[in-house]
């Protein structure tokens, strides 16, 4: 095993994931509570205290809500752009800190993380490519549109994790305000499910061999309906599809390797 993760939970009430590889174990976003993030880890067989870092890709809560008060209770460092701790309060008298900038890989231990930029309505969003003895997980959730950078990021993966948030109609039809529906739809809000399949299937390789759909709407969208817009995206290209996952909210996921 090179590389592996697990989706603690995914989507509007909370965000994070833990990666391990190359002796490195790092947990990718914490938007529960701290009790609730601690919770999740253990469900997954890691104690909170045998983290190495916390990564963060943007300040919206439900993707840092616990951030602050994980790292000062585990003593685990937060690896973030300035701009996302300044955007989420991050105390830096209180949390160590450490600045990372997209487009600059930085370490942790034996895994190779690349920050990415990510085009959404929060301050300096970033996306992952994470990599370990030549295995590489390409991480995007929280995006409005597969800007080039996104592109390239999350190309020639063996797993990707990618936002698939909602379907079209079902958004304009539902309960949501306009504002937010316009929100939602905007080039810097979030990724619908046919946009989703296409970036995957362009971004997709022979040696992908899973996709994550993450960050479901539970009000706009159904498993089921993201699924059937990836498989038939693939479908389309004539090409078979690589095994299909939905990101639950509730639940933990099982690990998966890349």
């Amino acid at each position: 095993m090179a590389i592996r993760l697990a989706i603690l939970g995914s989507g509007s009430a909370g965000n994070a994931t833990c990666i391990e590889g190359g002796g490195a174990r790092i947990l990718l976003d914490a938007g529960f509570s701290c009790r609730e993030t601690a919770g999740r880890l253990r469900s997954v067989g890691v104690e909170p205290h045998r983290l190495d870092a916390l990564v963060i890709t943007h300040d919206h809560a439900d993707h840092v809500r616990g951030a602050a008060l994980f790292s000062r209770t585990y003593d685990v460092p937060v690896y973030c752009t300035r701009g996302t701790g300044r955007a989420a309060g991050i105390d830096r008298e209180r949390v160590v800190m450490k600045e990372i900038q997209a487009g600059t890989p930085f370490s942790i231990l034996g895994m190779s993380l690349m920050p990415f930029a990510v085009p959404h309505d929060a301050v300096e969003t970033v996306g992952y490519m994470v990599e370990c003895e030549g295995r590489r997980i390409g991480y995007a959730t929280d995006l409005g549109h597969p800007a080039e950078a996104v592109r390239s990021g999350l190309r020639d993966c063996d797993l990707l994790v990618l936002e698939s948030n909602h379907d079209v109609e079902m958004l304009r039809s539902g309960p949501y305000p306009e504002t937010v529906k316009e929100r939602v739809l905007s080039r810097h809000g979030h990724l619908d499910n046919e946009t989703a399949a296409d970036l995957a299937c362009e971004a997709a390789s022979d040696r992908t061999r899973l996709i994550v759909l993450a960050h479901l709407s539970r009000t706009n969208n159904r498993p089921g309906l993201a699924l059937r817009a990836m498989r038939e995206r693939f479908e389309r290209a004539g090409r078979r599809p690589p095994r299909l996952h939905p990101a639950e909210q509730a639940s933990s996921s099982p690990w998966f390797e890349a």
